[in-house]
């Protein structure tokens, strides 16, 4: 949901979200392998939260689309798997809606 407000004397729109958001340091990416029913590939992440991710990737997805991605945060070493549905399609990539995380 998109709200305005004035800052400064300037109109700006600000999103509002239920998740904070991580954005990825671009030094220590994070690369995640993805499964589709169509294929399997590797892309960065370059955002994530409980909710979401955005998986920066020329691939050609879909709208409704399934996804499994598997990644490790570099710092703790912990992988994450997450099975979600492709929500939002942009030049760069695809931002995925987490439906059932796994940890190992």
């Amino acid at each position: 949901m998109a709200i305005k407000i004035i800052k400064n004397g300037i109109l700006e729109n600000i999103e509002e979200r239920k998740d904070a958001r991580k954005k990825v340091d671009e030094f220590q990416a994070i690369m995640a392998d993805c499964q589709t029913m169509d294929a399997t590939f590797r892309a960065s992440i370059q955002n994530v939260s409980s909710a979401g991710i955005f998986i920066k990737t020329s691939r050609k997805l879909s709208i409704g689309q399934e996804i499994a991605i598997t990644f490790t945060f570099p710092r703790t070493r912990q992988t994450i798997m997450v099975n979600g549905e492709i929500v939002r399609l942009t030049r760069n990539g695809a931002g995925v809606k987490i439906k059932m995380f796994f940890k190992e």
